[in-house]
């Protein structure tokens, strides 16, 4: 009786394992897309913002879409950044969106004439801030909390323009997107 349960234990903790594992990376076969000069694109994220477009929007039909959010200051970022070049000549179906976050922040001016013009544009702001990703956007009972990914931050869509892995913020942070790409590199320039 104690071999059977004994058994049963081990089976339960190597199915919990095995659970709680990330799926096993498989290299995207390639899309229909040829592009032709380096395929990087740089933006600031306050003209995004300013003119709200989306991550999801900077991507094109018919070819993988890699968004990095980066600072100036990051090395992990320039280091990814020195690997894209080998990887971009060895996939025609790929495009890179760098988007700058600035160092020193967005200013943010609310001009309101009431407490409850003011009270909607900050409401606004926020919600329109927790639709990029890369932040987590808590609203309490008196204010917002704001938190920001580490950088560099990554998403990365398919040619049919739909997310395929990001990296998540707030409580359930991790850097699934970054991780993707990382093995993604190294599959296609590790020959």
């Amino acid at each position: 009786m104690k071999k059977i349960l004994l058994i049963i234990a081990v089976i339960v903790v190597f199915a919990f394992l095995m659970s709680n594992m990330p799926p096993a990376f498989v290299k995207p076969v390639a899309a229909e897309g040829g592009r032709s000069g380096s395929g990087i694109k740089m933006y600031e994220f306050n003209d995004l913002f300013e003119r709200n477009r989306s991550f999801s929007k900077l991507t094109k039909e018919g070819y993988y879409t890699v968004i990095e959010g980066y600072l100036n200051t990051c090395t992990i970022c320039k280091r990814l950044e020195s690997d894209f070049k080998p990887f971009l000549k060895q996939r025609k179906d790929i495009l890179i969106r760098r988007v700058h976050f600035s160092e020193t922040g967005n200013s943010i001016n609310f001009s309101a004439e009431t407490q409850e013009e003011y009270d909607r544009q900050v409401a606004d702001y926020f919600e329109r801030m927790s639709t990029y990703h890369f932040v987590d956007v808590v609203k309490t009972d008196k204010d917002y909390k704001i938190s920001m990914c580490g950088t560099p931050y990554i998403e990365i869509y398919g040619p049919d323009r739909q997310l395929i892995v990001r990296d998540e913020c707030g409580e359930n942070q991790n850097k699934s997107g970054l991780n993707y790409l990382r093995k993604w590199i190294s599959a296609e320039t590790s020959q």
